[in-house]
């Protein structure tokens, strides 16, 4: 690991790979299209590949090549909501999901929100102790309604005041169901398809909430 690395920023850029898997995904593996908009991120070791000299404005980048990525897929895309679903069902299968704890910690090595200081989306668990998903700021609708330059993000920085092994936005805390956001949002739909799909095999299920959050809970 890089003196200049920490976990977080490793955790980030595999959230950013996964994007792009899901993009492959809903095409199909034929990507050419979109290709010529947005290559594909790198998946060298990221040591190799990033700017250690400005690490947030480089994994700030490649968030918007990504988006970009994803939203011209989700237009392209044929049966969307049933592909998310079948990529969820992919990767649940290889996870063994015991607790809500647990269902949090795998969906958030996948599920991409900017970076952690943007702070889009926060978990906690509820007075019945459901786990919530939290949409605090719907970061991926302005890839929807226009392509965004990542070479304006690379001169993204973060305010520094905290640590590079974990993030508090990672972290567990308490919320409530009524004073949650909601807006539509055909992100969040088939984001919902995938969690659907990844807890299809486990003891818990989730509801869609307010058009942009997830309550999970037992079955």
């Amino acid at each position: 690991m890089s003196k200049n690395l920490g976990p977080i920023h490793y955790m980030m850029y595999e959230k950013i790979k996964f994007q792009d898997k899901i993009t492959d995904f809903l095409m199909d593996g034929k990507t050419e299209e979109i290709d010529k908009n947005y290559k594909p991120v790198e998946t060298r070791d990221l040591d190799d590949l990033i700017d250690q000299d400005n690490i947030h404005g480089w994994l700030s980048s490649r968030i918007d090549v990504v988006e970009n990525r994803l939203a011209q897929a989700m237009a392209l895309a044929r049966n969307p909501n049933k592909k998310m679903y079948e990529l969820g069902k992919l990767e649940g299968d290889s996870e063994r999901l015991t607790s809500l704890e647990e269902v949090f910690d795998k969906l958030n090595l996948r599920l991409l929100d900017g970076m952690p200081c943007d702070r889009g989306l926060s978990a906690g668990l509820d007075e019945d102790g459901n786990l919530l998903l939290v949409t605090n700021d719907n970061l991926h609708a302005k890839y929807q309604k226009s392509r965004v330059n990542p070479e304006d993000s690379l001169d993204n920085t973060c305010d520094g005041n905290h640590s590079h092994d974990h993030h508090e936005s990672f972290e567990l805390g308490k919320v409530r169901e009524d004073e949650i956001k909601g807006e539509a949002s055909t992100y969040h739909a088939l984001r919902y398809e995938f969690i659907r799909g990844f807890l299809e095999n486990s003891p818990y299920e989730v509801d869609l909430v307010n058009g942009i959050n997830y309550k999970i809970k037992e079955r």
